[in-house]
Order: C-alpha cells, then sequence, then structure tokens
C-alpha cells in the first residue's frame, strides 16, 4: 500500500488487529453496502489468517447484502455482551459515532480500551482506544482493504467482492465527487484478480422487487422544490411502508432521485420508521450536508450526511428546509426561500 495513508493510529490498529486471537466485528445500525461489504472483507481475512471471528450488526441486514455473509448471518444487538466478552479485541467498521450504534452504546463504553475503530467519517466520537480514522477514504473498504495488505492476511475472491462491494456503494458506482484515484487503484487490482462488476452489479441493483418500485413513485410524488428550486425534499411516511408493502431498507439511495433535476443542489429524504424519523441529506458542492445534519445530532460526510429524529415528521422537515435554505443563502445564490 502507498506509505501516504501510513500514520500512528494506522500503526497502532494494526498491531492490535495482528495481536488479536478473537475479533468481534461490528457497524453501524441501518447498515449500508460499505458497512457490510467491510465487515465481510474483514472478517474472511481474519479467518483466513487464523483469527477466530464473530460478527455483530445492531439492526437487520438488507436482503441484497446477504449475500456477503453466505449461510452465517451477523448476531443481533441481543448478543452483544456475550460475543464482547468472548472476543479480546471488538472492531467496529464505518463509524465512529456513538448515535449510529444505536443501543449498543452504553454496552460499548465500559469496553473501550478493546475497541479498534475503522471509519472515513468527519463525525467522531471517542469511541475506542484505537481509531484509525481517514476522511480522505473514498469508502470504509478502502481502509480495509490496505489494513488486510499491511498485515499480510490471505485475501480470497469473496474478500474482494466484498471490498469492491463496499467502495461501489459508496462512490455511486465510481460516479460520486469522493471516487479517487486512490479508490480506482484499489477497485481495479480486486477486478483484475478477477471480481466480475457486471455480476456485483446485478446483485445488488437488479435485485428489486415490484413493490420498491411502487415506493420510488409514492416517493417521486412526495418530492417538494425550495430555494429557487436548488432545494429538493421527499418523505415517506408509514403509510406509504402499508401501502406497498415495503421495507425500510428498500429506501437505500432513494435520496439520490432527486439530483437528477438539474437544479437542485441539496436533497433531503425523509423516512418515517417506527421508532424514528431517519434522514439522509445530500449535496452537490455548495453545502456541507454534515454540519446540517450535525445541528440535529446527526453527521457523515460533506456531500452525504444523515440523522434520526424522535420528532413529527412534518416539524422536523421544516426545520431541515430552513436549515438547509440558510446554508444554501450562505453559499450564495440569493436569500428567498
Amino acid at each position: 500500500m502507498c506509505e501516504k495513508y501510513v500514520n500512528d493510529d494506522f500503526a497502532a490498529a494494526r498491531k492490535r488487529l495482528a495481536s488479536a486471537n478473537v475479533l468481534l466485528i461490528i457497524t453501524h445500525a441501518r447498515p449500508d453496502g460499505d458497512a457490510l461489504g467491510s465487515m465481510a472483507a474483514l472478517a474472511r481475512a481474519a479467518e483466513a489468517a487464523g483469527k477466530k471471528v464473530l460478527l455483530l450488526v445492531p439492526d437487520k441486514v438488507p436482503p441484497r447484502y446477504q449475500h456477503l455473509f453466505g449461510t452465517r448471518l451477523p448476531a443481533g444487538p441481543d448478543q452483544f455482551q456475550t460475543l464482547a466478552d468472548r472476543a479480546d479485541t471488538i472492531v467496529i467498521v464505518d463509524t465512529c459515532a456513538m448515535a449510529q450504534l444505536d443501543n449498543l452504546a452504553e454496552h460499548l463504553r465500559p469496553r473501550r480500551e478493546k475497541i479498534v475503530v475503522i471509519d472515513h467519517h468527519a463525525t467522531a466520537d471517542d469511541v475506542g482506544a484505537v481509531q484509525w480514522s481517514d476522511e480522505t477514504a473514498a469508502a470504509a473498504g478502502i481502509m480495509v482493504g490496505e489494513m488486510i495488505e499491511a498485515l499480510g492476511w490471505p485475501a480470497d475472491l469473496a474478500a474482494m467482492e466484498a471490498m469492491t462491494i463496499a467502495v461501489v456503494t459508496d462512490t455511486g458506482w465510481l460516479r460520486f465527487a469522493n471516487t479517487d484515484g486512490r479508490c480506482l487503484r484499489a477497485v481495479a487490482g480486486w477486478l483484475d484478480a478477477g471480481v466480475r462488476a457486471d455480476v456485483l452489479f446485478r446483485k445488488l441493483y437488479q435485485c428489486d422487487r415490484p413493490q420498491r418500485l411502487e415506493l420510488i413513485v409514492r416517493t417521486l410524488q412526495s418530492l417538494e422544490l425550495h430555494c429557487r428550486g436548488r432545494l429538493a425534499a421527499m418523505t415517506i411516511r408509514k403509510a406509504d411502508f402499508e401501502a406497498t408493502g415495503t421495507r425500510g431498507d428498500e429506501t437505500e439511495n432513494l435520496v439520490n432521485e432527486a439530483l437528477r433535476l438539474a437544479s437542485v443542489e441539496t436533497a433531503m429524504l425523509l423516512v418515517e420508521m417506527p421508532d424514528a424519523v431517519r434522514v439522509s441529506l445530500r449535496s452537490r458542492d455548495a453545502v456541507d450536508v454534515s454540519a446540517v445534519a450535525g445541528r440535529f445530532g446527526g453527521g457523515g460526510h460533506k456531500r452525504a450526511a444523515g440523522l434520526r429524529a424522535d420528532e413529527d415528521i412534518d416539524q422536523l422537515k421544516a426545520r431541515l428546509i430552513a436549515a438547509c435554505t440558510e446554508a444554501l443563502n450562505a453559499a450564495g445564490g440569493g436569500t428567498e426561500a
């Protein structure tokens, strides 16, 4: 790997992983392709290196990503204490925010000394004794690949497929602004080793149920334009899930649909879930949506962020529209809402 990305935190994480005997690998709630691909790849490489590996996700694994784990899906949050006590090292991938770990947060704090974090987000809490964070990485999967290489752990085709999924899902199939030479070189290496991008694309994006298309229609029908067309707001309500027979995980990436409009610089999608309202924020260039999300207890990247709130969806939408409009106006383009 390039020495440019090696620092003291990287070295500390590598040392802890190399000396570990039993790893518990976890990621954030509502896991995406980067989170799950990074988990699966690290797990396969660690097992090939002779480590005992345990997996846990504080939420359900969406069906489109279940193939990453074969017949052994990660355990649920109710098993955390048992698995955490068995492990000498806990690895958290693709988040360094306690809010994203849901009910696990209270159990992680007393185990801080045996936690290693591998993450690429700007939002960071004091989660682990070792925290390797690299905001320049397009995806956590890039970092996992570099760590596996540095450790000299074997990476089979399935591990490389998992890392490819991690990267392509977090870069919009290599078209988002975070796509750089570092991630392209990594993906090229995995493709040269036998990964089939066309096969992965079918598994991820050509496997929808008809019900999801109905949900997309409802989502687009909810679209509102604000700030002279620069801001798009969409909502998915409980009634939409009930009417279409869809699941919460089937909202993944729907926020990006509003960015098809040439005028839209910032987009938001509010999803009414049984326990809270989940919000996804996206930006082209003008607005740092991680800063907007931070005002509501969330976080993420400059161009992709999120939050969840225990609040009426319409009231939350109004506050978010005001915050995004303020940010857009500050970036230039007038003051009218």
